[in-house]
């Protein structure tokens, strides 16, 4: 099958990673990158050249990412009489359509057949969405990296600082057990985390899990009711050999098993107790940081989501 695929071509990135596994399946792709066409050409000639490509190229399926830089026309004409899924990763935007890239991701959804999220499946629905619930992944070539003791803590928080509630909770975080900060955006709060600057990605991400006994997650204030939400950082940790310590919400223990393949916290003082009271299993903590890489590996990359991408359905989960 020629699968055209349009979103970034960062290696790290969901649309990169589609194409890996999509290649690895036997089908042809061709990735264009809608923004960085956009930054070198300019948005009208972006117009041109991704139809140019799709009449050369003739792809039969279509994937979609946020379009950003694609007209609404162009995106029809390119998916005209071609099957095609849409898989939007940051769903808690649903409630904000004044802004106008919410907008137009959501213009763009009610245009494809299938529009993915990894949650708030109803809520897009209701804004008349064809929406399906699909968990995010993460790419099979991460693999466990080796501790560096100049990293050695034991929280490590891989994320941007968009967020004022995640500054907050890693602040209390840090009073009460050693925590190191990766990402960007952490500059209001530089003196008051321990921020180690800028992005980790590729082996510089496996190297600060394997250097945390734990790699934390936290949902951040506007993903509020989210039920089988989370991030593709989850999956990304438990690739690169971390303990994912994340938020317990209705639906996620569906997705991974508490005290088998990661552990769940509640709230921050749940979070804290839980790290106390595991302070003194290493076995255990070991025994769960293997089966949970072992299982992500074996169910939540993206070549084991090209079967319902392509097919255009609704995941099945293994643990059902």
């Amino acid at each position: 099958m020629k699968v055209l695929i349009v979103g970034a071509r960062h290696p790290w990135r969901m649309e990169r990673a589609i194409q890996r596994a999509l290649d690895r399946a036997g089908h042809s792709t061709v990735l264009f990158d809608d923004r960085r066409s956009a930054r070198w050409v300019g948005r009208r000639l972006t117009q041109l050249r991704i139809r140019r490509l799709a009449r050369r190229f003739a792809p039969d399926f279509v994937f979609l990412s946020k379009c950003l830089r694609l007209d609404l026309e162009t995106v029809e004409e390119v998916i005209r009489g071609r099957p095609n899924a849409m898989w939007y990763h940051d769903p808690q935007w649903h409630a904000d359509q004044a802004l106008p890239e919410i907008a137009h991701i959501t213009a763009v959804g009610r245009m494809a057949e299938t529009f993915f999220v990894t949650g708030f499946v109803r809520e897009w629905q209701n804004l008349g969405l064809p929406a399906a619930f699909l968990p995010a992944a993460g790419a099979r070539e991460i693999a466990p990296g080796r501790p560096e003791p100049a990293a050695a803590t034991t929280v490590a928080f891989i994320g941007a600082g968009y967020d004022p509630t995640r500054a907050d909770f890693l602040r209390a975080l840090g009073r009460a057990v050693p925590t190191r900060v990766y990402g960007p955006g952490w500059e209001p709060w530089r003196t008051e985390l321990a921020w180690s600057g800028g992005p980790v990605e590729g082996p510089a991400f496996a190297t600060a899990c394997a250097s945390a006994e734990y790699s934390l997650g936290i949902l951040p204030a506007r993903a509020a009711g989210a039920t089988t939400y989370a991030s593709d950082r989850m999956w990304m940790v438990m690739l690169a050999g971390g303990l994912y310590l994340g938020p317990d919400a209705p639906g996620i223990r569906e997705l991974l098993r508490d005290g088998e393949h990661c552990f769940w916290y509640r709230d921050l003082a749940d979070c804290i107790q839980r790290i106390r009271a595991l302070e003194g299993q290493p076995d255990l903590r070991a025994r769960v940081r293997r089966q949970g890489e072992a299982f992500v590996r074996e169910h939540h990359t993206y070549d084991a989501r090209v079967p319902f991408l392509l097919a255009r359905r609704e995941w099945q989960n293994p643990l059902d």
